[in-house]
């Protein structure tokens, strides 16, 4: 099914992924879902990479009350292996995806209960980088009837979703001579319709490769950049006046560079210099926020920029901000219209803390100190098929009354909330108002490292913490 500009907006300017690594360490990076996956459900799913529009804004249906318990109950349990990768969850089921020794092992299983569906087992071939840890660092998709898992080593592989058997395997980084960096393969593939495009990182114009979603074969590649741990998002052109002449880019944040490629020819329509030599590294994936706007962040120095997009293909991309209100090492932020909360700071060095700023001023609103590197995720309280919220608890796009939550109906929880998972197991409630940081409700999870990317589905959290043992899955539920 083409792509269609409205599928490509719901995609786009706000409905945009997130990634993530740690000192050294990388946490969960996934897929995009294509337009047909992203709406097929009636459920609050959570299908890959930041939740079901890639931008960390959960489904209107999920249920998150004011009011956390001061103790979430544990649903199951499971052994968590080696690894990052966060969850993915699609029509009550779960795609995992760890390290067992040898073995790289995608499995399916039941939400309500954690019973295995079905698992599948692969060669796990990488050896190491700066992190002990040599588990895969990306969250699987589910993609209609297909599961989407890419390894540490740069594999990737698509599975049938009803019983795991394996359709085809790509081993990407191998094929392309690309260097395995810092820690391994990273950076999130993105589905497009019928296309899966990767940030390879490989020589001969393998620095980006598009395969194609059925069969694995390649459709086309572009560019010698090395790869970064962000993760390429689809986007429409800004609009102006509600108009667009541009059908769609895809923007992949590289290593030293961020491109605007032509999805369906691979080639460039705008790059952004962003990044530098040395260790350093691109983690947070970016996203749109205000108009027409996007949002670049790294630590190491970088800071952040926001971009203008270009109003049509001939048109150039233009920097209109740079600085350092929200420096994120691997936790991509969220944005409500012109608002943007997100993680600032390293969790190897400095103090880290939980801030608020405006991106048509780039001037940070508000800021909490103390805080330990904190997932985001957006509760808008609304069909959020556009990614956003105004702070009034008004859905951009929307007539302007107050959302409704789905099954949860209107009132408080209908407002537009924020959830933050940090890694420590705590986590916080808070409004997404420029206010200030006023929790309305908080509560901890059993000790642990909770770096890998959360997944939250109706009234269901699957965490994973990491490092050493005791890995564990976790489903808690409200």
């Amino acid at each position: 099914m083409p792509i269609s500009k409205l599928g490509l907006r719901c995609l786009g300017l706000r409905c945009l992924g997130l990634r993530y690594i740690a000192p050294m360490v990388l946490g969960g990076v996934g897929f995009a879902m294509s337009t047909a996956a992203m709406l097929g459900s009636a459920r609050a799913d959570w299908p890959g990479l930041l939740g079901p529009f890639r931008n960390g804004h959960a489904d209107s249906k999920a249920q998150v009350p004011n009011q956390l318990p001061e103790k979430p109950r544990i649903r199951w349990q499971l052994d968590a292996g080696q690894g990052y990768a966060g969850a993915a969850i699609r029509d009550g089921q779960v795609a995992l995806f760890q390290r067992d020794g040898k073995q790289d092992v995608l499995r399916l299983v039941s939400l309500t209960d954690g019973k295995e569906i079905w698992s599948a087992a692969f060669p796990a071939v990488y050896q190491q980088g700066i992190d002990s840890d040599k588990g895969p660092r990306c969250v699987p998709q589910i993609v209609d009837d297909a599961v989407l898992a890419y390894s540490a080593a740069g594999t990737l592989y698509c599975v049938s979703r009803s019983d795991g058997k394996r359709r085809w395997v790509r081993e990407l980084r191998k094929e392309f001579a690309a260097e395995d960096g810092y820690f391994g393969a990273g950076s999130t593939p993105l589905v497009v319709d019928s296309s899966v495009i990767v940030n390879v990182g490989g020589r001969k114009k393998g620095g980006v490769v598009a395969v194609r979603l059925s069969d694995g074969k390649n459709l086309w590649q572009s560019t010698d950049a090395d790869a970064s741990y962000a993760s390429p998002i689809v986007i429409d052109g800004a609009k102006d006046g509600g108009k667009s002449e541009q059908a769609g880019t895809v923007v992949v944040p590289t290593r030293y560079v961020t491109y605007g490629l032509e999805p369906k020819t691979g080639s460039v329509q705008w790059q952004i210099p962003f990044g530098q030599r040395g260790p350093t590294v691109n983690a947070a994936t970016p996203i749109a926020c205000g108009t027409g706007q996007l949002f670049l962040t790294s630590s190491y120095g970088l800071g952040f920029v926001i971009a203008r997009l270009p109003a049509g293909p001939k048109d150039p991309i233009s920097i209109e901000k740079k600085g350092d209100a929200i420096s994120s090492q691997y936790a991509s932020p969220v944005s409500f219209g012109t608002s943007i909360f997100g993680a600032d700071g390293r969790e190897d060095g400095g103090w880290p803390s939980y801030k608020c700023m405006d991106s048509e001023t780039g001037e940070m609103v508000w800021s909490e100190a103390g805080m330990p590197i904190c997932h985001s995720i957006a509760l808008d309280g609304t069909a959020a098929l556009d990614g956003t919220a105004a702070l009034d608890g008004t859905a951009a796009g929307t007539s302007g009354e107050t959302g409704t939550s789905g099954e949860g109906g209107r009132g408080e929880d209908a407002k537009p909330r924020i959830l933050l998972i940090g890694i420590n197991g705590k986590i916080w409630l808070l409004p997404a108002t420029r206010d200030g940081f006023q929790p309305l409700s908080k509560t901890v999870l059993p000790e642990g490292v909770y770096r890998a990317l959360p997944a939250l589905s109706e009234n269901s959290l699957v965490v994973r913490t990491s490092g050493g043992s005791n890995a564990t899955w976790t489903c808690f539920e409200w």
